[in-house]
């Protein structure tokens, strides 16, 4: 008998402020043509793709739309042909300049409804449960949550002669600091902050430098630091509306987690988690990357 394959891909419950009724919110439906069906926007990874990134580029490519990820919704899963398909989705709101929708060859009709509206147009059980929670975290303010990414520099040079504050990544860490550009543009991450040293400045600087983003040093995450230093810092970005990435030690990570009141992971060179939180509390805690 032949092995059943998963099938992963990812997509959004995309949102936007009702433009007559800001305390309400629309949803954004497609209509495929080749399936004569009504859906969220999903697609399936590009080869090594990250699924966060696939869910952004997927909704553009079907919509037309910018956005940005935040809280994480429920993977589904169900039957195709081949086997089980996973789709992972998070709540995606639109940023910038919407452009006007063309129809192309997956999606010929884009549709802004309320979520009790959406219910009736939906063609899949399965995306009636996922719209439903949406609506559960609508009601909670959960789709309105703030991102923070905790971010361990990636693999650096070993101790040597020269300074640590100036160890720089490794051949390998270069490489997932270059990963890492469209990973933290999924969740439209806008203000960078880092430790001093030249590991982690360098983790965070290919995206300041394709984004255009000021990178900020903030001697409070430095190894060596105090706890209630880091507790400071993380306290200040917790007040920021703009997604925020801040990138420190291993050392350092329990007392950041500490500050955020979750426990503390096992994080590997250049992995993250992103936090989701509101009104100074988390609400979610998801991996900075998924497969």
């Amino acid at each position: 008998m032949a092995r059943e394959r998963l099938t992963t891909a990812a997509g959004g419950v995309v949102w936007r402020p009702r433009p007559d009724h800001e305390s309400r919110v629309e949803v954004l439906l497609v209509h495929r043509s080749g399936y004569e069906d009504w859906t969220f926007p999903k697609g399936k990874p590009d080869e090594d793709e990250d699924l966060a990134v696939t869910a952004v580029r997927e909704i553009a490519e079907e919509t037309g739309l910018r956005v940005r990820l935040g809280h994480p919704l429920p993977d589904v899963t169900y039957a195709i042909s081949s086997g089980p398909k996973r789709v992972s989705y998070w709540c995606a709101r639109t940023v910038g300049t919407p452009a006007a929708f063309e129809a192309n060859d997956e999606v010929d009709e884009v549709r802004w409804v309320e979520p009790s509206d959406a219910r009736g147009l939906l063609t899949y059980q399965h995306d009636v449960e996922l719209l439903e929670a949406f609506r559960t975290l609508r009601d909670a303010k959960g789709h309105t949550t703030r991102t923070l990414v905790v971010l361990r520099h990636a693999q650096a040079e070993a101790p040597g002669p020269r300074a640590d504050l100036e160890r720089p990544l490794t051949v390998h860490g270069a490489a997932r600091a270059d990963e890492l550009v469209a990973l933290l543009g999924a969740y439209g991450v806008g203000r960078v902050v880092s430790s001093p040293a030249a590991r982690c400045v360098q983790t965070v600087d290919p995206y300041t430098t394709a984004m255009g983003e000021v990178l900020e040093i903030d001697d409070r995450l430095a190894e060596g630091t105090r706890p209630s230093e880091v507790q400071r810092c993380v306290a200040s970005l917790l007040e920021q509306e703009e997604p925020a990435v801040l990138c420190t030690h291993l050392p350092t990570m329990p007392w950041v987690f500490e500050a955020l009141g979750l426990e503390t992971p096992a994080l590997s060179p250049g992995e993250g988690v992103v936090v989701h939180h509101r009104n100074g509390a988390v609400m979610a805690a998801e991996p900075l990357g998924r497969a």
